[in-house]
């Protein structure tokens, strides 16, 4: 978990969870077949992607490598074997929106396409916004002592209005409540498949369209 205000959305076990049931949700609706490797390198990324939060999210991803390449996480590297460890640090290294996804090398082996398993899991992590990631009393505690800013509070507040993010074949569909306030977020995954499209696009498959809906709010279904 992130330690400096105002990073304080989830980035622990229930983060990785939800990007597991979403990286589920993708490799069910995309009309694209995965191989077990690909598979398993999405599902292992799910957990480890983002512990470089320890320290802070300022290039949280490089610092994710970082703390991997310590003698005490040696056994990863000899239980997943070479080839898998270098798919492992590529897609990691690969979630973050300031990474370029043309950057990803070349694949290491026919079993694993690492550009189109990178843009996958990017969507995967991208697609986890909805209000579980803040907690509303935290929230209100920062804005009554004046420790976020304007931006931080206005992202916090967007996380708020999304229920949750449906998957239907390529379309990414935000159950929203209010899309004004929703639009922070809404801006940020927009900004993202615009980056993975180009990287599906390039590799001759189906790209996403963002949709959102506009839902009634209940309190008896708030998530």
């Amino acid at each position: 978990m992130p330690r400096g205000i105002p990073e304080y959305t989830d980035h622990g076990v229930l983060h990785s969870n939800n990007v597991l049931r979403y990286i589920r949700d993708i490799m069910k609706e995309y009309p694209v077949e995965l191989s077990e490797e690909e598979r398993f390198i999405l599902a292992i990324c799910s957990f480890l992607h983002d512990i470089g939060c320890i320290v802070g999210r300022e290039k949280h991803n490089e610092r994710t490598i970082t703390i991997l390449s310590r003698k005490q996480f040696d056994f990863i590297r000899f239980l997943l074997g070479q080839t898998r460890y270098r798919a492992l640090e590529c897609v990691i290294i690969a979630h973050c929106r300031s990474f370029d996804l043309s950057k990803v090398p070349n694949d290491p082996s026919p079993e694993i396409r690492l550009k189109l398993i990178s843009a996958l899991f990017r969507l995967a992590d991208a697609c986890d916004v909805s209000a579980v990631r803040i907690k509303r009393v935290l929230l209100e505690v920062l804005i009554d002592e004046h420790l976020l800013d304007q931006k931080s509070e206005e992202i916090w507040k967007s996380h708020l209005q999304i229920e949750n993010v449906l998957i239907k074949e390529h379309k990414i569909k935000p159950q929203i409540y209010d899309k004004k306030l929703a639009e922070p977020c809404l801006a940020n995954m927009r900004e993202e498949l615009t980056s993975i499209n180009l990287t599906l696009s390039e590799l001759g498959h189906p790209v996403f369209i963002l949709e959102p809906d506009v839902v009634k709010e209940s309190i008896l279904e708030r998530p």
